[in-house]
């Protein structure tokens, strides 16, 4: 509901009018919702009160068929580099943390060194994804 608020100045001599209306408020509720709180939220706000249900279809990601696509084209090279970009960690960092030197993690990245299947699981188990990403 709109309020109309007059004002009058009279050094001026002008009327100011302002247009104040009631807020749009949102609220989202994930998971259950009591029947108490929907109560609650009924005697606040009346008719006004409007409840949605939303379906949940959500998927996982690296399920859809332009995850499987784009994962075909990332060389474990690009793997080593974007997940350790991720995470924040300089190339000498990452290599402290499977147990290789700088040079190690930049030869990878650049492709010109192979992951071996040991450090394929240490990357793996860091980043948390399969260690299939990195051979």
């Amino acid at each position: 509901m709109p309020y109309i608020v007059r004002v009058k100045k009279k050094a001026l001599r002008c009327t100011m009018l302002a247009v104040v209306k009631t807020p749009h408020i949102d609220v989202r509720i994930q998971g259950e919702i009591s029947p108490f709180m929907i109560e609650v939220l009924k005697k606040e706000y009346g008719k006004k009160l409007r409840i949605k249900h939303e379906k949940d279809d959500s998927v996982e990601f690296f399920e859809t068929d332009i995850a499987k696509a784009i994962a075909k084209t990332v060389s474990p090279a690009d793997c080593v580099q974007i997940y350790r970009e991720n995470l924040g960690l300089t190339q000498g960092e990452l290599g402290k943390k499977v147990g290789v030197p700088k040079n190690y993690v930049s030869d990878w990245e650049n492709d010109h060194r192979k992951i071996s299947k040991d450090k394929a699981k240490k990357l793996s188990a860091l980043f948390g994804i399969s260690v299939d990403h990195f051979l």
